[in-house]
């Protein structure tokens, strides 16, 4: 299957995985599109060969070219300025093609503006990437980071992509490891925290451990710890199995090990003599997620910020600054 962007449209070229399916069955099982959606498609004419409008029922047989019409290019949907162009705020991708993009998040952003008084966003510096770059797309992220949070974060381009990368993000098809230096070392080198999460109604902004919280599970392994200041820093390895609000710096909170730098959670500035000058050291070290086009998986490494080498490198846990060891 090949599934190429042609201005306001995607040309799916179908391959014998589609053969013997009535086309509205290809669209949801090979593109990964809610059933609304593929209805909406037909109701209003938007699914195509040439200029033939087809039918929800029509059956594949072959190699087949599929026009899907619109809701690829559009408005950025955030107003960027000049101070946007600023060298110093440009992103460059880790990853991209026509469909999807992989950033490195910095530190001190917040995704998206949540009022009108948020002038510099990550999102305003993927739509100032996408102005550079002529590209003509909807700032769309498929998951979010805290605002100290840094690495990998996964955008989709258009509005086909981002309900499949919905669907795989459910499905737990999107992978995200991160990188903690916490205070402490966990009892066991690996294992599994399961502890709902739900907000905590005395601290706007906090989330805790609840009875009556979201499930939340995330797998960790330690991967070295150094004694510092009477007391132990490690470097803990989390992959998410959900996506919580605040879910690795609540679980690592409430195993006795806070995120270095997290404040809000019990991290303090720093260990020791140790300070964190900026944020808190989470980091986002890889994505993977199953490509629906190419059915491949892509696996992205996130180099880690320099506040979080140098951190390692401090504390005595400097081996682990290269990423590629992941």
């Amino acid at each position: 299957m090949q599934v190429q962007v042609l201005g306001n449209s995607l040309v799916v070229t179908t391959d014998k995985q589609w053969n013997g399916q009535a086309l509205q069955d290809g669209l949801k099982r090979q593109l990964m599109l809610p059933s609304a959606y593929v209805k909406g498609l037909f109701a209003d004419g938007r699914v195509r060969s040439g200029k033939q409008r087809l039918s929800a029922d029509d059956v594949v047989q072959g190699s087949t070219k599929i026009l899907l019409m619109g809701d690829v290019e559009d408005d950025y949907g955030i107003h960027i300025s000049a101070s946007h162009m600023d060298a110093n705020r440009a992103i460059v991708p880790l990853w991209e093609d026509d469909h999807a993009l992989i950033l490195n998040k910095p530190a001190g952003l917040i995704i998206y503006p949540s009022d009108a008084g948020e002038s510099d966003t990550l999102a305003h510096r993927v739509a100032s990437y996408y102005e550079r770059t002529g590209q003509r797309h909807k700032v769309r992220h498929v998951h979010r980071l805290d605002r100290d949070t840094t690495g990998a974060i996964l955008y989709a381009k258009h509005g086909y992509i981002a309900r499949a990368l919905d669907a795989l993000l459910a499905e737990r098809r999107v992978e995200r490891t991160y990188w903690a230096v916490v205070q402490g070392q966990p009892k066991s080198p690996r294992g599994s925290i399961r502890l709902p999460i739900g907000r905590d109604r005395h601290t706007a902004g906090r989330y805790r451990v609840s009875k009556t919280g979201k499930e939340a599970v995330t797998v960790y392994e330690v991967l070295g710890s150094v004694s510092i200041a009477n007391g132990k820093v490690s470097l803990v390895q989390c992959r998410l199995e959900t996506g919580r609000t605040h879910q690795i710096r609540v679980h690592m909170s409430a195993i006795g090990c806070p995120v270095v730098g997290d404040v809000l959670y019990g991290g303090g500035d720093g260990v020791g003599t140790v300070d964190l000058e900026q944020g808190y050291a989470l980091h986002a070290v890889q994505l993977a997620f199953y490509h629906p086009y190419d059915r491949r998986q892509v696996t992205v490494h996130a180099p880690l910020p320099e506040h979080f080498a140098q951190l390692l490198a401090r504390v005595g846990l400097g081996r682990f600054a290269e990423v590629g060891a992941i």
